[in-house]
């Protein structure tokens, strides 16, 4: 009966570890169908061995994951495998012990979700083991107690009588058997309680990230926009501007013509044409960017080649240039002018994108790059957590490095051929 219960036990929290390990698709008859099957195959278990019935069901996890996930299949095979590997082998042991192994079946499945997450750290990792350790053990003695024999509890200097000494037995078997089944009950709970803190604090993480995309997506095209009426507007006026000019030189009135041509490069100053990349969303940004930076008085070294198209959606590409780019603008206005200067590299290069973004900085900046957060409130860190959001859904690489003076930030994404 015990096996029982913890085999149905672990194959529900198997299904769900795979809907939180990948991005599967959505439709209530694929997933009834799986888990359907799954349970089925429980009851091979009549005429198989436990063991080789895990091991089918990991087979069965491995194809659903491999026709309905959104993830790349050879990134999530091992997710997915070593988990039911894991029940296979622990499926091997007797009742009793098999329900001591529920701890670190439970353990498992957090640590892997949690590590997915990318919400792993060492200590929490090590302190959940520690109470899972604890609990396993209390497990083990109320279970050896209650297979203590009769004698055990003689009292000293006679023996019992027949009504104590079974009484006394079937009481402490009851008690051992409620203690056991409560610490299992007490590992679901903290398992339950660890992952929903977690599940919670990933949905308000995206929640939150989705309303500063959309925060910044407006901030990016009002930039663009004003960069477009700018240039559409003096589309507009350049007949005007022709005639104006000719006039000046029909009456060979120079020194007017002189101070007209300077207003008018003042007037071609507020929108900088600085790099020509051959992406248009790169230049958008690139350029809006670089005029802001003129305008601070940051001293900018930019070079920028990318192809017409490469397989970066606007808004991903538009997130990690952008939240880099206001960084490192935001880092800049808080020194001297002398000292301020902003660089930037951006290529395509055997299939990989490579973006370099290096600014100026206070000599102790309040940067975390590990954690990829800044100890000031608000939607700094939140930024650069979008940043490594954006490049991780790429399997990209962002690489950030904190020096006294110099702040610089590098990204590596490999492109897929579209």
């Amino acid at each position: 009966m015990e096996k029982t219960i913890f085999q149905i036990l672990w194959l529900i929290l198997y299904w769900y570890y795979l809907g939180q390990a990948g991005r599967l698709e959505k439709g209530k008859g694929k997933l009834a169908a799986g888990i359907g099957l799954t349970f089925g195959l429980l009851l091979l278990s009549f005429w198989i061995p436990l063991w080789q019935v895990w091991l089918l069901i990991s087979a069965v996890m491995l194809l659903f994951d491999l026709f309905f996930d959104g993830e790349p299949f050879s990134v999530q095979w091992w997710r997915i495998l070593l988990p039911g590997v894991s029940l296979a082998a622990v499926s091997c042991f007797s009742s009793f012990r098999l329900c001591l192994l529920n701890a670190p079946v439970l353990y498992l499945f957090w640590i892997l979700l949690t590590e997915k997450r990318g919400c792993l750290r060492a200590g929490n990792g090590i302190l959940t083991a520690m109470v899972y350790g604890l609990t396993a053990f209390l497990l083990w003695l109320s279970g050896a107690g209650a297979q203590l024999p009769a004698a055990q509890f003689s009292p000293p200097g006679g023996q019992p009588s027949l009504y104590t000494a079974y009484g006394r037995e079937a009481l402490w078997e009851n008690s051992g058997s409620l203690l056991f089944w409560g610490g299992v009950l007490l590992e679901t709970l903290l398992f339950l309680i660890l992952e929903g803190t977690l599940f919670f604090y990933q949905k308000s993480f995206e929640n939150r990230s989705e309303n500063l995309r959309d925060h910044f997506m407006k901030y990016q095209y009002q930039e663009v926009r004003e960069i477009y009426m700018d240039m559409r507007g003096w589309r507009h006026d350049y007949h005007n501007h022709m005639q104006v000019m000719k006039a000046h030189l029909a009456t060979g009135d120079t020194d007017r013509l002189q101070d007209y041509l300077e207003e008018l490069e003042k007037e071609l100053d507020r929108v900088d044409t600085l790099v020509n990349s051959g992406n248009i969303m790169a230049d958008a940004i690139l350029n809006s960017k670089l005029t802001l930076a003129g305008r601070r008085k940051i001293q900018t070294n930019c070079k920028a080649q990318l192809p017409e198209k490469i397989p970066v959606e606007d808004v991903d590409l538009c997130v990690i240039l952008g939240n880099l780019l206001d960084n490192a603008l935001e880092s800049c206005a808080q020194i001297e002018e002398k000292e301020r200067f902003l660089r930037i590299y951006m290529t395509v290069n055997k299939r990989q994108l490579y973006l370099s973004v290096q600014n100026s900085a206070k000599e102790e900046t309040d940067f975390d790059a590990r954690h990829y957060i800044t100890k000031k409130r608000g939607n700094h860190g939140l930024g650069m957590k979008r940043v490594k959001a954006a490049v991780d859904k790429y399997h990209g690489y962002l690489n950030l490095a904190n020096e006294p003076g110099i702040f610089a930030a590098e990204v590596t994404m490999p492109l897929e051929e579209t």
